[in-house]
């Protein structure tokens, strides 16, 4: 059994991707710090030691914020397969998050409802793979 999950996120400017990695973020520096690695996806397309590592040694949690997989597909590359992929979308449907009332680009705050909503379900996601 693992003892921390990876958590790859999508590296797209909008605005879905944003919130993906706010709540990477607040899950791994706030709520999860021991349970996670936060991946990243420019090093791991690198070949950045302490990224290839981390999709080695744990489970990946990849977060998707379009249909064009690009975390997911970078792992893949890498000869790995993520754990689980979760779309935006669907989280924030599921949270009943409105996308399309979030600030465009770079400006969404880690204290945004939103983010905070998405955290807590991403570190919950996290909880269930370190237990399976």
């Amino acid at each position: 059994m693992a003892d921390k999950v990876c958590l790859q996120p999508c590296l797209g400017l909008r605005k879905e991707a944003v919130l993906c990695r706010q709540a990477f973020y607040v899950v791994h520096e706030e709520m999860r710090p021991d349970q996670t690695v936060l991946g990243c996806g420019p090093a791991l397309n690198a070949n950045v030691q302490e990224d290839l590592d981390f999709i080695e040694m744990y489970p990946v949690m990849a977060v998707e914020a379009c249909d064009l997989d690009c975390a997911t597909k970078l792992v893949d590359k890498k000869g790995k397969k993520v754990a689980r992929t979760v779309r935006v979308t669907d989280l924030a449907e599921e949270l009943s998050v409105d996308l399309d009332g979030l600030p465009e680009g770079e400006n969404i705050d880690t204290d945004h409802p939103a983010v905070r909503a998405m955290a807590d379900r991403i570190a919950a996601m996290v909880d269930e793979m370190l237990a399976a």
